[in-house]
């Protein structure tokens, strides 16, 4: 191999290290965003049931009043 083939391959190595690493830093940002996400998701979830739960009662208290909702 003369000089100027083996500074390419050493550039293309190079380069593709570089990619691989940046790839895998994305990746590992990516999966904890998504944790994140996926716990707002489940607290939202908990928060919408626990006012599904009050609706219901407050249509309980109305229903005892003789206020039709």
């Amino acid at each position: 191999m003369n000089e100027v083939t083996l500074f390419e391959a050493i550039t293309l190595v190079g380069g593709l290290v570089g990619i691989y690493v940046k790839m895998t830093q994305e990746v590992g940002k990516l999966k904890g965003r998504m944790a994140v996400v996926e716990a707002d998701r489940d607290e939202v979830r908990a928060t919408l049931k626990e006012l599904v739960a009050m609706v219901q009662e407050i249509k309980l208290l109305l229903a005892k009043k003789g206020i039709d909702s």
